[in-house]
């Protein structure tokens, strides 16, 4: 099990990552190590030790580079409203911390409530109603808050589903790969601040690291990092 060699500043605490070694030897590391934005990830996310990264100078943010890239991902989550309205009041949905109320008279069913949200306005998401359920698509990839449901008094029960998550685009430029994460960075929900170890020397089982092992083409361009192949 490795413990990682980050900083993570959340409240509890948990395990993670793989009980197989990735790293043979590590001879030296970026000096001040490096920093990851945890708004650029889902929840829980790890980023698993041997990931390639561009490292831009002690303390800053590293930047992760994969072999495919991605140019993200818009993030779409489902309404289901499971009953109608008891009572008059407001509801409140709220989409990437931004609130939106809608009002009820308290006898809307549940089909006409989701209506009445689909015509609400929701900045930055396309907003559609399909029966007692309403998809608020985001119009830009990138990774959002969680989204909330609140009644209030009108006796309205819904609950969310996100079948797909916001991703942030990440770079696919082999050629900026000037280093390899040393150990699992996992980013807890509620995580605000994330720190990096970056090796510059070592030597590494390429083949082992998530995803598929590490490309031939980033060799070269490390020559202080040896790579063992075993496939």
């Amino acid at each position: 099990m490795n413990k990682g060699t980050f900083n993570a500043i959340v409240q509890g605490s948990q395990k993670i990552g793989e009980s197989k070694v990735i790293w043979s030897r590590v001879r030296e590391l970026y000096q001040g190590g490096g920093t990851i934005d945890p708004d650029k990830f889902p929840p829980n996310t790890i980023i698993p030790a041997g990931t390639m990264v561009k490292f831009n100078g002690p303390g800053k943010e590293v930047d992760i580079v994969t072999a495919d890239g991605s140019e993200g991902t818009k993030e779409v989550n489902i309404l289901v409203i499971a009953n109608g309205a008891t009572a008059e009041g407001n509801i409140s949905i709220t989409l990437d911390g931004t609130p939106v109320e809608v009002t009820l008279e308290g006898t809307e069913s549940p089909e006409a409530i989701a209506a009445a949200i689909a015509e609400a306005t929701f900045t930055g998401y396309n907003v559609t109603a399909n029966g007692n359920m309403v998809v608020f698509a985001a119009d830009a990839v990138g990774v959002k808050e969680e989204p909330v449901f609140d009644a209030g008094d009108t006796g309205v029960i819904a609950e969310f589903e996100t079948p797909v998550k916001g991703t942030e685009p990440q770079i696919s430029d082999l050629s900026q790969v000037n280093g390899l994460i040393f150990e699992d960075v996992y980013m807890p929900e509620g995580t605000i601040h994330a720190t990096c170890a970056v090796v510059r020397a070592g030597r590494i089982y390429a083949d082992r690291v998530a995803g598929g092992g590490l490309p031939a083409e980033i060799e070269d361009q490390l020559p202080m990092i040896e790579f063992v192949r075993e496939d």
